[in-house]
């Protein structure tokens, strides 16, 4: 068995927009601007061809950077600096943003003015502050809980929490009681701690309770009396009774599960006899996405309106859904829920990160309870909101990672404001590419979409959230081939791309996702943008190039000059090292003898004279780009059906597997363990089925992800050699 060549072919990539129908002419555009192939006439596409071409002629893509730095400073959150959010006074301390793309956490004044910088974990995404007004923050890559203090306009380190055993927090909230709630993204887990005093070397010492929660869980939130998590690839809001000692109640927790994800939330807690709570939402429309009709059907942007209990009789009731799509808010990441003065409803505020409006609902109390019908009003604000704080009196601040700034709305029509982050100098993208980054998350790329039945107005990032996955696996409109979401990062180098493979470079992927993002909005998907088109683009730092015009070529191009530069973030669980552990180079050992074959460590999957050979592995796994694809350009069949293409589905990547799931094409496993445990294959020593040994399906080289047939004399893998594999896997 050593010397067995399994190809485990782990059968992890999903179909993400390659369900496109049969292809286009050239550029998409009509027939004058794009003539058929065959037609004599020049190739809109061409140049873009010998574009691409160029560029990776030029690119070292074993160092090839991560796009989190690449990318600007990104102010992810905000938080207000008084625990119990009262505003503060001109000039002091108001607010707290941590920086993804910079490791550090700011405090900023009500003005959006920086007062002051700290270091922060490793891409910092969550910030909390307790009731003495303690700081802590944590990052997606790494396993320490930053802790400060604020003395005057000053954020000074105090201290840190050690998390053994993770990778990485996402989120992090504080309860009065003193307790810290930290999530682990990666292994589905909620932390409730205890911090206690610290000792010599600045570490706190901490009691600590792990339970899980649910895949991918990215934010939370502490109430009076509830917790509240959004578990992002388990489309569900979880909302957990606490007790006294701050910690969440076994059973009585409330579920608001939703077909799609759920990207946003607020709540209120009510005074009412059940000591339940209003929740809003912001997520995707909540039924399966539909492509029969050959774009992306019902997958416009809602906000929901709930009412939760939780306790012997938990129950989440919806009392209002809202498609805000139609009102110009595309993926709200940020809402706000408050209460109108005198009980007489509630407001919420949404903003979205792909579209240019804040919309306001405004839900009146009734003799029946809420309307479920809200009045609506709706203003302009530019794309990228990620974050927003109420500041009083109808004023709010919101962080925006697409403008690289804060935003300061006075709530008045028209008095926004912008305060970009200030960043020395470090951020040297070109217009081009911050083209491209709001192309892809923003409605750019198919601005005359339309709400109406299956209609949807939406981005790329509906379905790939931060250019991930969403957890879906959808009907693809093709017979009964169903597939799950693929990521869109590391694309650069993983050609042909997509589970079917049918586009061959990253022009035709820029081309055709033009083209299916529009195809039901009437609208020529070969057409220039201007600043009448798009007046944000100014705030974008697009100013002239938007006056002068966009063209349609300009447009793919700075498409293909992003997803170029989007390449995957540093795996969290490789970072700072230099060597395997002994488990992980027994994984490394099996994944050579037995997965090597099809998922090549290759530096381009196209290319096997890219391959590097295995006592590279070790350098590049551990390095920051992380850089072998892991992948294959041709067809595999694992017995993962029904297959996408005829020839089965092209071998994935499998760089950074903790963000895929689910697996498998039709996303049938929900973990890696699950994927291995189900791997069947033939012994490479036996003899040929003609030569009256083992059955054909047992031969040399035979392979089943899944649907092995019954019967038959196949291996599997054991328990070590699972254990090893699973260790190795991780860093990838």
């Amino acid at each position: 068995m050593a010397a067995l060549r399994l190809a485990l072919s782990l059968g992890l990539a999903a179909a993400a927009c390659d369900g496109r129908p049969a292809g286009p002419a050239p550029g998409g555009g009509p027939a004058s601007a794009a003539p058929a192939p065959g037609g004599g006439g020049p190739d809109p596409l061409d140049p873009l061809r010998r574009f691409e071409a160029s560029r990776r002629a030029a690119t070292d893509f074993s160092r090839l950077p991560s796009s989190d730095r690449l990318l600007g400073p990104d102010p992810i959150a905000l938080r207000p600096v008084d625990p119990r959010g009262r505003p503060a006074a001109p000039g002091a301390p108001a607010l707290l943003s941590p920086l993804r793309g910079r490791d550090a956490l700011v405090l900023l004044d009500a003005s959006l003015r920086e007062l002051s910088r700290a270091p922060a974990p490793a891409s910092p995404t969550g910030v909390a502050v307790m009731p003495s007004g303690e700081v802590f923050a944590s990052g997606e890559a790494s396993p320490v809980l930053f802790r400060y203090v604020v003395r005057g306009a000053s954020l000074e380190p105090a201290g840190r929490i050690e998390l053994a055993g993770l990778h990485g927090v996402r989120d992090v909230a504080a309860g009065p009681e003193g307790v810290l709630y930290a999530l682990d993204e990666r292994a589905g887990a909620l932390l409730t701690l205890r911090p206690g005093p610290a000792r010599a070397d600045g570490r706190l010492e901490v009691e600590r309770w792990d339970e899980p929660i649910g895949a991918g869980p990215f934010r939370v939130v502490r109430l009076a009396r509830h917790l509240i998590v959004d578990c992002l690839l388990d489309h569900t809001l979880v909302v957990l009774p606490v007790g006294a000692d701050g910690r969440p109640l076994p059973g009585g927790a409330a579920r608001i599960r939703h077909d799609g994800p759920i990207w946003s939330f607020d709540a209120l807690e009510t005074a009412d006899a059940g000591g339940g709570l209003l929740l809003a939402a912001g997520g995707v429309e909540d039924r399966p996405l539909d492509r029969t009709g050959g774009s992306f059907g019902y997958i416009d942007s809602f906000v929901f309106l709930y009412r939760v209990t939780t306790g012997a009789r938990p129950e989440a009731a919806r009392l209002s859904a809202v498609n805000v799509s139609e009102l110009g808010v595309l993926t709200p990441k940020a809402i706000a829920l408050s209460a109108l003065p005198g009980a007489a409803g509630v407001r919420v505020v949404a903003t979205g990160y792909g579209g240019d409006r804040r919309a306001e609902l405004l839900f009146r109390a009734t003799d029946a309870g809420l309307s479920a019908a809200p009045e609506v009003s709706t203003r302009p604000l530019a794309p990228g909101v990620a974050g927003m704080v109420a500041l009083g009196g109808g004023a709010f601040a919101y962080a925006n990672p697409l403008l690289d700034a804060w935003l300061l709305d006075a709530g008045d029509e028209g008095s926004v404001s912008k305060r970009p982050v200030q960043d020395g100098g470090e951020d040297a993208r070109s217009e081009e590419l911050r083209l491209g980054e709001a192309l892809f998350f923003t409605s750019l790329m198919a601005p005359w979409n339309r709400t109406d039945g299956p209609l949807s107005r939406f981005t790329c990032e509906t379905c790939h959230f931060e250019g991930y996955v969403d957890g879906r696996t959808h009907h693809t409109g093709r017979g009964d081939v169903r597939a799950t979401t693929k990521p869109l990062l590391g694309l650069f180098n993983n050609r042909p791309h997509f589970s079917r493979a049918l586009d061959p470079d990253l022009t035709a992927v820029a081309d055709n996702e033009f083209r299916v993002a529009g195809a039901l909005s009437g609208h020529d998907p070969w057409f220039p943008l201007s600043a009448a088109d798009a007046p944000w683009l100014v705030d974008l730092g697009l100013a002239d190039a938007a006056r002068a015009g966009l063209p349609p070529e300009a447009l793919r191009r700075a498409l293909m000059s992003f997803l170029m530069a989007f390449s995957h973030r540093a795996n969290p669980a490789a970072l700072g090292r230099s060597r395997f552990t002994p488990l992980e180079r027994e994984g490394a050992r099996v994944f050579r003898d037995r997965c090597a074959r099809c998922h090549a460590p290759v530096l381009r999957s196209d290319d096997p004279g890219s391959a590097a050979p295995f006592e590279r592995w070790e350098e590049l796994v551990l390095a920051p780009e992380g850089a072998i694809v892991w992948g294959r350009a041709g067809y595999e069949k694992t017995g993962v059906v029904p297959y996408v293409h005829e020839d089965g589905a092209r071998v994935p990547s499998l760089r950074r597997l903790y963000k895929k799931r689910p697996y498998f094409t039709n996303g049938s496993a929900k973990s890696l363990r699950e994927v291995l445990e189900r791997a069947r294959f033939g012994d490479t020593g036996g003899r040929a089925a003609a030569d009256g040994g083992p059955s054909a399906a047992a031969a040399s080289g035979a392979f089943f992800h899944d649907g092995a047939p019954a019967g038959e004399d196949l291996g599997a893998l054991d328990a070590g050699a699972i254990e090893a594999l699973l260790a190795f896997l991780d860093l990838l």
